[in-house]
């Protein structure tokens, strides 16, 4: 009888010569044939690491690749790690992330993890919107530095944790640590998002006085919007004409126009927006039919996913809901404003994830622009119909819908 690890050098030859025939194999018959050899590193340079994870990657196995690490005992480079977590990061897939996450902890009684590799699972657990997980991560570095807790802090203000942001702001300075234009946005943000006033005027006023930190434009505007949530619109003036000279501060004049009741202040913001985005209200009309339009055609189960939709559009209508149409701009009547409101893609998104998706299930949106003002509140009374968490990002931070409320306290 043949030796069996001959009959595994003998394959890896055949495979070696016969390489060039393995990128027009099935993915599945390239996996089985890796299988049959149980040391890797018989195997050509070619077939194995980063080549052979970057294809299930690229395929969207994720879950594949790590069981496969697993399964085999790997000790994978920093660039297949960071392919694999970019890969999670993509997909927008938290549970992969997780997978990726206990294997690089688990290995590290193996080797040491790197600096690089945890910032890069903060990232991935920052953007997929579990600051928990980004927290644990955090205290498991063995050696965090600024990025890392900037990262978290940023990370819990987005996602509406805001007194979990600015404990862990007070944490990070009790080990030493001196904050950075970067630490003081995500300190600004959460206390925006709180309302709390004096203490963001506190943190301002800390950063040129204790850290001789100039502040930004973008500590600014926080703090414009922080008492533009208050009402304290006179305030707010004052604030804009002592920080910044004229000609300089028309951002923080713009950001202000939103809390406006006047009508020519309203009238501004939306011909600012209109000028922003480049498309006269045809254009818009028209870009809005075809999104329309490609979402029926596009997206699978779409008859399913549409009935859904009309019909929890009644459920919510039932508990109280009453479209908001002063956020259709276009020049139409009020069914249809009230119809284009309904068919926005976050709520035919929401629509089908809860027809393809079991009961109790967590759904994740992401949007590539702001919520608008009717579909926050429409979501809130939907994840309170569903009995589910619904999490939104928009472009400027994650919303957590649950029983009826949003992390974000009205407020983005």
């Amino acid at each position: 009888m043949i030796n069996s690890s001959f009959n595994k050098l003998k394959f890896a030859s055949f495979y070696s010569v016969f390489s060039g025939y393995e990128t027009r194999l099935q993915p599945n018959c390239r996996r089985g044939l890796l299988g049959l050899v149980s040391n890797r590193e018989l195997l050509p340079h070619t077939t194995q690491g980063n080549d052979y994870y970057d294809e299930l990657c690229k395929e969207g196995r994720i879950i594949d690749v790590i069981e496969d690490i697993e399964k085999h005992g790997e000790s994978l480079d920093q660039n297949s790690l960071i392919l694999i977590i970019q890969a999670c990061i993509d997909s927008n897939s938290l549970v992969s992330g997780r997978r990726i996450h206990d294997y690089i902890m688990g290995s590290s009684k193996k080797f040491s993890i790197s600096s690089f590799i945890c910032k890069k699972l903060l990232e991935m657990f920052s953007k997929l919107g579990s600051v928990n997980d980004a927290l644990k991560v955090l205290e498991e570095m063995p050696q965090s530095n600024l990025d890392s807790w900037n990262n978290v802090i940023m990370g819990f203000a987005k996602s509406g944790k805001c007194e979990e942001a600015l404990r862990v702001f007070s944490e990070m300075k009790k080990k030493g640590f001196t904050p950075n234009e970067s630490t003081f946005t995500g300190v600004l943000m959460a206390c925006r998002s709180l309302g709390a006033l004096e203490e963001g005027m506190a943190h301002l006023e800390s950063m040129e006085k204790d850290y001789g930190i100039t502040p930004l434009t973008e500590h600014y505007v926080s703090i414009v919007e922080l008492l533009g949530k208050l009402r304290k619109i006179s305030e707010a003036e004052a604030f804009i004409n002592k920080v910044m000279p004229i000609g300089q501060n028309s951002i923080l004049w713009e950001t202000l126009r939103k809390y406006s009741s006047t009508g020519t202040n309203q009238r501004l913001a939306e011909n600012s927006i209109a000028s922003a985005s480049g498309l006269n209200c045809s254009n818009k009309k028209r870009s809005k039919n075809n999104l329309i339009s490609n979402q029926k055609r596009e997206i699978p189960k779409k008859s399913e996913a549409y009935v859904k939709l009309k019909s929890l559009g009644e459920e919510m209508k039932a508990a109280g809901y009453v479209p908001d149409t002063k956020y259709v701009l276009h020049d139409i009547d009020e069914e249809a404003k009230e119809k284009a409101l309904m068919y926005h893609s976050e709520r035919l998104a929401i629509a089908y994830g809860l027809i393809s998706t079991p009961e109790g299930t967590t759904l994740r949106i992401i949007k590539n622009l702001r919520i608008c003002g009717d579909c926050h509140n429409a979501i809130k009374i939907i994840s309170k119909i569903v009995e589910r968490e619904i999490i939104v990002r928009d472009n400027k931070r994650f919303h957590h819908f649950k029983d009826g409320k949003c992390s974000c306290g009205d407020y983005w």
